[in-house]
């Protein structure tokens, strides 16, 4: 190579050889994230721990339980019960692969104790739950392994009640669970099951409660509670003490399944449980239990002055108050039966818009149609339900247009108010399934107590044809004859519909209903008053037996359905 070309070609290697080099740290310090693969679905698996789980003679203050994978704690103060309950929680760490207790509380001798983690054990990646985990140890030379299971159910609806804690007593006093904590401890499941491990044998109290402060005690007048009438006495179960398989230990203890039903106990005080202006000038109020004799002073207006007209819902628990010869605010005294419940001071001032500026109350009268797609209920009067009570009306106005494939034709209905506020307008007429019906509504025809009338309106409907309907019949038959029983048809969504209170073996029928699907419950009336009465703990009163049926039943247009429920 001539001396020349060799110089240069030595000058490029000089700047091609470093910039390569540059380029090769750079690409090598790129992290490029990893693309497909599953996702991780697998939740974290205990490898050992220290003590080892299930063992005997433990005398140190500290545990330490290794997974197969990082973990983190999700709310252990939540999901963390120990049984027996300790004094004072550990102090619990995740850090990496493990999961380090420093116990804080001096442990009993010869004592089994049961650490209860629920979902609080996560991974790092996904979050995926280490579902139902246990870690037990004892005190002593022995280790207790019996079992106990069984569900919880809300007493009424019949619906699994999920957190709900179920304790164990070796206690029997009637009111121990409003002093002391209990033994054991464990927590219900998303379907309401439960299951306590490692137990001493022994007869136990079993007691359910939805904790609202999460102390472990009864002493909430809104937490629900729940017992079993019999002592219980948990057994051995040959299935692995740390089987993490709910459903196949369930099947396994079906024998000693027990269940406990959680009840609200009734409180005798009548109380307001809440007041608010719902709309203008309009007042609600809502009442702990139906009134007896209730009455109201406005303490800022003169007792001869009127403050407001009174309408009450048919439990008589709330009431709708129109307020009339308002001040600013209004100062309320509330009484039942002659004891003063409560009062309450509420402004009544116009509301504001956005910039702060007064805006009217003036405003149309509002209204509503009992129709459901614009479809009136077969043979019904067509009901207008207004916002505010009516104080000028002429039933003159209103004009009904008729329209059949022959003719139209307009008359005046016939017209009258249900109630004596005149908020509830019926319109009836021999309704026809083929005909059409236009109910026009001229402006000023209703005018309120606040003197803001209806704006000119159409109201368009037809009648549904009763081909439309099902029928759907009930053949009830029942071995105790004692009681009356509450029979409820109740909505997919488990509302009541409608309610039959029967004495004897007999058929119900339920009418026309529209197509959907219905549901049944069946309330034993044990008491005969005619309502379904929640149990009270320290009487060891249970609440009254209600059933729900395990099928819906579907109704079908022009269909007659029957079905025969043995109780």
């Amino acid at each position: 190579m001539p001396v020349g070309q060799q110089s240069y070609f030595q000058q490029i290697l000089k700047f091609f050889i470093p910039a390569s080099m540059v380029l090769y740290a750079i690409s090598c310090a790129t992290i490029v994230a990893p693309t497909g693969g599953p996702k991780d679905i697998t939740p974290p698996m205990m490898l050992g721990s220290q003590p080892k789980n299930l063992s005997t003679n433990f005398k140190g203050d500290k545990i330490t339980i290794s997974f197969d994978e990082y973990v983190q704690l999700k709310t252990p103060e939540k999901f963390l019960l120990i049984s027996p309950p300790l004094g004072k929680m550990p102090d619990i760490k995740a850090k990496g692969r493990s999961l380090l207790l420093e116990l804080e509380d001096t442990l009993r001798s010869n004592t089994t104790y049961n650490f209860y983690f629920g979902d609080a054990i996560v991974d790092n990646t996904e979050g995926n739950p280490l579902t139902n985990f246990n870690f037990a140890f004892s005190t002593g030379p022995e280790i207790d392994s019996l079992s106990l299971s069984g569900n919880v159910t809300d007493a009424f609806t019949r619906m699994p009640v999920k957190g709900a804690l179920v304790m164990l007593y070796d206690d029997f006093t009637d009111s121990i669970p409003k002093k002391q904590i209990p033994m054991y401890v464990s927590r219900t499941l998303e379907n309401g099951s439960f299951r306590l491990n490692s137990l001493a044998s022994g007869k136990y109290r079993a007691i359910a409660l939805v904790d609202g402060n999460s102390d472990y005690m009864y002493n909430l007048p809104t937490e629900y509670i729940g017992f079993s009438s019999d002592s219980v006495k948990p057994f051995y179960n040959a299935a692995s003490q740390n089987d993490t398989n709910a459903v196949k230990l369930l099947e396994a203890d079906r024998k000693n399944f027990i269940s406990i039903d959680v009840f609200p106990e009734p409180d005798s005080a009548q109380r307001i449980l809440k007041n608010f202006i719902a709309a203008n000038n309009r007042l609600s109020i809502i009442f702990r239990y139906s009134t007896n004799k209730p009455a109201f002073r406005a303490l800022n207006m003169p007792d001869s002055l009127p403050w407001s007209i009174l309408e009450w819902n048919q439990t008589n628990d709330t009431l709708n108050a129109w307020l009339i010869n308002k001040p600013d605010t209004l100062h309320l005294e509330i009484s039942d039966k002659g004891n003063i419940l409560d009062t309450i001071s509420l402004s009544t001032a116009m509301k504001t818009s956005n910039k702060g500026r007064k805006t009217s109350t003036s405003e149309s009268l509002k209204y509503s149609a009992s129709l459901s797609g614009g479809l009136l209920a077969y043979d019904k009067p067509l009901l207008l339900s207004f916002s505010n009570p009516v104080k000028l009306y002429d039933f003159s106005a209103l004009k009904l247009i008729c329209k059949t494939e022959k003719d139209t034709t307009t008359l005046t209905p016939t017209a009258y108010f249900a109630d004596s506020n005149h908020r509830k307008l019926l319109i009836t007429h021999k309704w026809d399934s083929k005909a059409g019906y236009d109910l026009y509504i001229p402006r000023n025809s209703f005018i309120d107590i606040y003197s803001d009338s209806c704006d000119s309106t159409h109201v368009v409907f037809q009648m549904r044809d009763i081909e439309e309907y099902g029928r759907f019949a009930l053949a009830l038959k029942r071995k105790d004859q004692n009681y009356p029983i509450i029979v409820q048809l109740l909505s997919e969504k488990g509302l009541p519909l409608a309610e039959q209170i029967v004495t004897n073996d007999r058929k119900i029928d339920f009418g026309l209903l529209p197509p959907a699907k219905y549901g049944l419950k069946a309330i034993i009336d044990s008491n005969k008053n005619g309502r379904w009465d929640t149990g009270e703990f320290l009487k060891k009163i249970q609440p009254e037996k209600v059933l729900v049926h395990p099928k819906l039943f579907e109704v079908r247009t022009n269909w007659e359905l029957e079905e025969t429920w043995d109780l």
